[in-house]
C-alpha cells in the first residue's frame, strides 16, 4: 500500500493533470445536465389517439380500441395497458417496464399499429407526443391588441406561423393548439333540390373528392426538352367548389351549387379557453422526454422575436405560465443550501485546523467531488432537481471526513520526523490511514443503498436522492486516496502543523 501512494506521488503532476480534466468535464456537465423542479415520476408509456367522428362510444370499443388493445398486449416489457373509449375518440395507453428504452418502445408500438385492421373511413390510429406528465414547459397567448382578427384567423396564425416556428426548437415534442374556431368549408345540401336533379348524397361526395385532386402525368419530349405534364385540380375558391361537376342530365351539367349552398364555417367545438374572462387562442408546448427543462424555455424565449415577425402588426405572444420560474426557483433554494453548507464547512475546517495551506486541501475537496458526481449524474441520466441536489447537501459534511483523516495524520508524521523525505512521509501517513478512511467513507455509502431497492413512486422520488450520495461520497473517496497526497506534498509546509493536533 505504501509503494502504490509512493508511485502516486511521484507521478504527481499526472495525478494533478488527471483531476483537472476530469473537474473540467465535471463543470461542463454541471452546465449540460437537465435541469428541473422535481424528478420525472411518470411511468414509461406510449398513448395511441384514434379520432373517429361521428361514431358511437360501443362502435368505436369494438372496431378500435379492442383490437389496438390485442395487438399491444404482446409487446416485451408491458405491464399494464388501459384504454377508454368515447364518442368519435379511442384512447389507449400502454404502460411499460422503466428498463426499456423510450424510442424503441415506440417503434415497437407503431410495428404493432400496422397489423392492426380499422374500417375505412373509421379513422387511422396515430401514437401521442414522445413526453411525459410534467412535459408542460410554456402556455401562452395570442393578444390582438386592437381587435382586429377574429378568433377563427388568430388560430389559423398560430397553426400556421407560430406552431412550426415553436416545432423547430430543438428539445420541443409537440405544440397544442386550444380555442378559437377551426375553419370549416361546408356543403349545405338542399334535399328538394336534390330530389328533383335525382342525384344521391354519395355522388355528391364522389364528385368532391374526384374533382379536388392534383394529378401527374409524366413528361412530353418537345425539340429536345422534356416538358413536365400535371393536372391541377385542388380547390383555390369557394366558386371552384360551387362549380364541381356532379353528374350530366339531358346534355346539361348538375354541379355542387345546383343541390347545394357553399359557405365557409366553423367546427363544432367542445369548449374554450379565456384569459382575465376574454376569450384567446391559447398555445401549449410540450418538451421531449430526457431533454433539459430550462434550456428547452431559453430557446423558445429566443425564438419569441422571429415568431412575431412572423404575426401581423398588432398580434404578440402574451406567456401566462414558464416552467423556468418554478425550476429556478427550486434549483437556486438547493444551490444556496450547498453553497451555505460549503462555507460553513470551509468556516469551521479553517478553526479546526488553524493552518490556511492545510485549510485549503480540505476544502478542496468539495468542489472537486461535487463535480465528480455531476459528471456521474449526466452519465446515469439523472437531473439536477429538488431531490437530487438534497443528496449533494445532505453529503456536504461527510465529504471532507476522509480528507481531514489524511491530513492530518500527514502532518502529524512530517512533525515526527522532520528530516525525512516528504514524499515517503507523506506516503506513509496516508498508507496508515487509506484502510479506516476506505471503510468509512464506504460504510456511509452502504446506509443508502437500501434507498435504491424502492420500487414505483417512492423509487423514482428517492432513487435520484441515493445516487447523489453514492456519487458524491465516491467522489469524495477518490480525493481523499488520489489527489490529497499529491497536494499535501505539494502545498503543506513541513515545520508548521495545525494548532488543533498540537
Amino acid at each position: 500500500m505504501k509503494s502504490f501512494f509512493k508511485v502516486l506521488i511521484q507521478y504527481k503532476f499526472l495525478i494533478l493533470a488527471m483531476f483537472i480534466a476530469i473537474s473540467g468535464f465535471g463543470y461542463k456537465a454541471y452546465q449540460d445536465i437537465p435541469v428541473d423542479a422535481f424528478p420525472d415520476i411518470t411511468p414509461k408509456q406510449v398513448v395511441i389517439y384514434t379520432e373517429s367522428v361521428g361514431n358511437s362510444a360501443e362502435d368505436i370499443e369494438k372496431l378500435i380500441t379492442y383490437p389496438i388493445e390485442a395487438a399491444m398486449s404482446g409487446l416485451p416489457g408491458v405491464k399494464l395497458i388501459l384504454s377508454n373509449s368515447m364518442f368519435g375518440l379511442s384512447y389507449v395507453s400502454i404502460f411499460f417496464e422503466d428498463s426499456y428504452d423510450t424510442y424503441l418502445l415506440r417503434q415497437l408500438v407503431t410495428e404493432r399499429l400496422n397489423t392492426v385492421d380499422i374500417p375505412k373511413g373509421w379513422g387511422s390510429p396515430i401514437m401521442g407526443p414522445n413526453t411525459t406528465g410534467l412535459g408542460q414547459v410554456l402556455w401562452y397567448a395570442l393578444k390582438d391588441e386592437k381587435n382586429t382578427y377574429s378568433a377563427s384567423q388568430l388560430r389559423e396564425m398560430h397553426k400556421y406561423s407560430v406552431t412550426p416556428l415553436f416545432k423547430s426548437v430543438d428539445g420541443v415534442e409537440e405544440v397544442i393548439t386550444w380555442g378559437g374556431f377551426e375553419k370549416h368549408y361546408e356543403v349545405l345540401i338542399d334535399t328538394k333540390r336534390l330530389q328533383n336533379v335525382d342525384v344521391t348524397y354519395n355522388e355528391i361526395v364522389e364528385a368532391l373528392e374526384k374533382s379536388n385532386q392534383s394529378v401527374g402525368g409524366q413528361y412530353l419530349e418537345f425539340n429536345r426538352e422534356q416538358y413536365l405534364i400535371r393536372g391541377a385540380g385542388l380547390y383555390q375558391t369557394l366558386d371552384d367548389i360551387r362549380n364541381t361537376v356532379i353528374r350530366t342530365k339531358d346534355a346539361k351539367a348538375v354541379t355542387i351549387q345546383d343541390v347545394a349552398t357553399i359557405q365557409e364555417g366553423k367546427a363544432p367545438r367542445f369548449g374554450a379557453v379565456s384569459v382575465d374572462g376574454e376569450e384567446r387562442v391559447f398555445g401549449m408546448v410540450l418538451q421531449r422526454s430526457g431533454t433539459n427543462a430550462a434550456k428547452v424555455v431559453e430557446k423558445l424565449k429566443e425564438k419569441m422575436s422571429i415568431v412575431d415577425a412572423a404575426l401581423p402588426q398588432g398580434v404578440s405572444i402574451e406567456i401566462i405560465y414558464d416552467r423556468s420560474d418554478i425550476t429556478q426557483k427550486a434549483v437556486s433554494t438547493m444551490t444556496s443550501a450547498l453553497l451555505m453548507g460549503s462555507v460553513l464547512v470551509a468556516i469551521i475546517l479553517f478553526l479546526f485546523l488553524f493552518e490556511l495551506r492545510s485549510a485549503f486541501i480540505v476544502i478542496l475537496s468539495l468542489p472537486v467531488s461535487l463535480l465528480i458526481a455531476f459528471l456521474l449524474m449526466q452519465e446515469y441520466g439523472i437531473s439536477a432537481n429538488l431531490m437530487s441536489l438534497s443528496g449533494l447537501a445532505i453529503a456536504i459534511g461527510m465529504i471532507v471526513d476522509g480528507t481531514i483523516v489524511v491530513v492530518e495524520n500527514a502532518f502529524r508524521l512530517l512533525q515526527e520526523n522532520p528530516k525525512s523525505s516528504r514524499a515517503q512521509v507523506i506516503a506513509e501517513a496516508t498508507a496508515e490511514v487509506a484502510k479506516p478512511v476506505l471503510f468509512a467513507l464506504l460504510i456511509i455509502t452502504v446506509v443508502f443503498i437500501p434507498l435504491l431497492s424502492l420500487e414505483g413512486l417512492a423509487g423514482k422520488l428517492y432513487t435520484p436522492m441515493a445516487l447523489d450520495i453514492v456519487f458524491v461520497m465516491l467522489g469524495s473517496l477518490a480525493v481523499a486516496l488520489l489527489l490529497v497526497p499529491v497536494l499535501s506534498c505539494q502545498v503543506s509546509p513541513r515545520s508548521t502543523i495545525a494548532k488543533a493536533i498540537s
